[in-house]
């Protein structure tokens, strides 16, 4: 029997076979996440950059000219978002030296702030400029974050530190130096100079006028301005600066003018107030017109109180019937009646006075035949004893008050009495 001869192709082909269908298997039972797929990060799509910056986030470049008072500062990375805002300030002082030293006073100030856009909105403000006025004198100026300001800046008072714009550490330290500006200089925004020692010199003087008003004239004869704080009567307040060897009159009304306080550095709180000039006119004092007049029917007094005159209170006594009392204004004209009858006498007193009973007479032709007689009998009214006694007082008391009290009584019709 011929016996083939054996091949080991055969059996390679299905043990090759077999680790096939194994690894088939395998691959089937194993979990697919043995070997994980990579999925793209935010990056790979592609997305865009924040189109706003939050304050705190926020960073910016600066330019800083100490002696000439300027700076500016941009946003480099904004605007900033809706709702968040910074602000910045500028400002110089009066120094007592070129170096730092103490105590500075505010001299000039300008603050500003940026301000967040909503998504969408345009013409967003990134950039600031500030400008202040610099003493000609020793100054310091600082460019600070936020808008408190330091006034004074004393031995153990508060500092700015790391505030300021350009610092190495803090909130200062957000903004860098504009190079294009700055070249190799540093980049710090804050400065002490200038040259000689600021004075502020201020002075007061006063002039009270005949109507109750106070002139001041406030003058400055220092070196740098000086800034006046008045108060008077009647809750006035007001600031008035002076220019360095300048001096500016501010005139103060009757009702301001009762007390007078002016405040500025360099001097001690001035006080005053309105005094009577010397040299003002008295008011001239009224006297009043009287008459009376006998007719058959009636006595008839008539009191004319001019308009310059001041206020009488008389009372008019008869022989015969009730007693009148009667007030004469100023500018008022009154008559005072009594029925006729044979005997009938008046006699006045009060601010105006008869020197003796006043006596009805029959008219001339007598009343017999209904006739009446008329015209102004002997005389008008005296005006003597406690009537000018009155007028003298009330005279008196007009001049003590002053022209302008009497002005203002005779618009206020303000009575004055014996």
């Amino acid at each position: 029997m011929i016996r083939p001869k054996l091949s080991l192709r055969r059996p390679f082909s299905v043990a090759a076979a077999g680790l096939a269908g194994l690894a088939t298997a395998f691959a089937v039972v194993t979990p697919a996440t043995a070997t994980p797929t990579p999925t793209p990060s935010a990056s790979a799509t592609g997305s865009s950059a924040p189109s706003c910056v939050s304050a705190e986030d926020a960073r910016y470049t600066h330019t800083f000219d100490g002696p000439k008072g300027e700076a500016s500062i941009a946003l480099t990375n904004g605007p900033l978002c809706a709702g968040e805002e910074q602000e910045f300030a500028l400002v110089s002082y009066i120094a007592p030296s070129a170096t730092f030293a103490v105590p500075q006073y505010a001299f000039d100030t300008s603050v500003k702030k940026l301000t967040g856009v909503a998504d969408g909105e345009v013409g967003a403000v990134t950039r600031l400029e500030f400008a202040v006025e610099v003493p000609a004198c020793f100054t310091q100026v600082d460019f600070v974050f936020g808008s408190k300001i330091i006034d004074p800046i004393t031995e153990k008072g508060d500092r700015y530190g790391d505030r300021k714009v350009g610092s190495s550490t803090g909130i200062g330290a957000r903004s860098k130096g504009d190079r294009a500006f700055f070249g190799n200089r540093s980049d710090d925004a804050w400065y002490n100079g200038g040259a000689g020692t600021c004075v502020q010199a201020p002075a007061v003087e006063a002039k009270s006028d005949c109507d109750g008003g106070v002139e001041l004239v406030l003058t400055n004869r220092g070196n740098v301005p000086a800034t006046f704080t008045l108060r008077g009567s009647g809750s006035f307040e007001e600031k008035v600066t002076v220019a360095a060897g300048g001096n500016v009159t501010k005139k103060l009304t009757a009702e301001q003018g009762k007390e007078i306080t002016a405040e500025a550095r360099g001097m001690q709180t001035w006080k005053g107030a309105w005094e009577k000039p010397a040299d003002c006119q008295e008011p001239e004092v009224g006297e009043p017109e009287t008459s009376y007049d006998s007719t058959c029917e009636e006595l008839t007094l008539q009191v004319a109180n001019p308009e310059n005159g001041i206020s009488l209170t008389s009372t008019f006594t008869p022989s015969v019937g009730e007693p009148k009392t009667v007030t004469f204004a100023p500018g008022t004209t009154k008559k005072i009646t009594f029925p006729a009858a044979e005997g009938l006498t008046v006699v006045v007193t009060g601010d105006l006075a008869s020197e003796k009973p006043i006596t009805w007479t029959a008219p001339k032709g007598g009343c017999g035949d209904g006739g009446t007689g008329g015209g102004d009998q002997e005389g008008g009214l005296p005006v003597t004893g406690a009537a000018a006694g009155g007028i003298a007082a009330g005279a008196a008391a007009l001049l003590a008050l002053g022209a302008v009290l009497f002005v203002v009584a005779r618009r206020r019709r303000i009575r004055f009495t014996a």
